[in-house]
């Protein structure tokens, strides 16, 4: 007769709380951008992102480090400074009210639903005061918030809308994809392992707004742009070698390599969904 430790063992079969997929071809293809002169800063960046884009429907990604880089470049693109509050939901990691504090922010918590553990648009109104600059709802393990409720809200009280989707990349939400910023201003992914697609670390800031967009690509690398159409003091002699800091940034650039494996990843989402 099996003892008893055996017998609770044989029980315990856990569903882990995340564990990353990875086959042949994602090392394939991680091994492929290794062997060119392109680590990083490289064209694969902009593939991932374009990837995701078409994947989700919004205009622009802006791919970074993490998904709390994501969250932090989000509130500063969307303008949140000191004394500034903005209202989130206390069922979440973290990030979501670290990236406020790190802009500068307050964070304000909103209670959640008893049923979806997401943010109650009820709650959300009660909390706004003459100093809320937005809001980010969090959508808990990957079922969107009522976003069609929260948008009406952000645009009676003129508010940002920044959806915290670490978790829900794939979701659908009234026929249309989270992440194409239907109901928001930015939407942002994280890439870690326990999410449904992975390149290690990494995040994504999605948008449909071109200024935010031009913002969040200076503030991912130190505040610096290529883009001649932003320039401000440059002058004929500037040869192409020329940048220009325009506002203090981070490096949260993210990998060649990095993206390659998110590219293999999200051609397997619908899958892993």
């Amino acid at each position: 007769m099996a003892d008893r430790q055996t017998i609770i063992e044989d029980d315990m079969r856990f569903i882990p709380y995340g564990k990353q997929s990875l086959d042949k071809k994602d090392i394939a293809d991680v091994m492929s951008v290794l062997k060119t002169d392109w680590i990083t800063q490289g064209p694969k960046i902009n593939d991932f992102e374009n990837a995701l884009s078409h994947y989700t429907g919004a205009k622009y990604a802006v791919a970074v480090t993490s998904g709390t880089a994501a969250l932090h470049l989000a509130a500063i693109a969307g303008g949140i400074s000191k004394g500034d509050e903005i209202i989130t939901s206390p069922i979440t990691f973290a990030a979501s009210s670290n990236s406020i504090l790190y802009a500068g922010g307050r964070p304000v918590f909103a209670d959640v639903q008893s049923d979806t553990a997401n943010i109650e648009p009820k709650e959300i109104e009660k909390k706004i005061t003459g100093k809320t600059k937005a809001i980010i709802p969090v959508h808990f393990s990957g079922q969107s918030c009522e976003m069609d409720r929260i948008s009406k809200i952000a645009k009676k009280h003129k508010l940002i809308v920044i959806e915290d989707a670490a978790h829900a990349l794939g979701s659908l939400y009234k026929g249309s994809k989270v992440g194409s910023c239907k109901y928001s201003d930015m939407t942002i992914f994280s890439f870690h392992p326990v999410k449904h697609i992975t390149t290690g670390e990494g995040g994504v800031v999605l948008t449909n707004n071109k200024k935010l967009y031009e913002k969040l690509l200076m503030l991912r690398s130190h505040g610096i742009t290529k883009d001649k159409s932003l320039f401000e003091n440059a002058d004929e002699n500037c040869g192409a070698w020329y940048h220009e800091m325009r506002m203090l940034g981070f490096n949260y650039r993210i990998t060649d390599f990095q993206c390659a494996l998110g590219i293999s990843q999200l051609k397997k989402l619908d899958g892993f969904v």
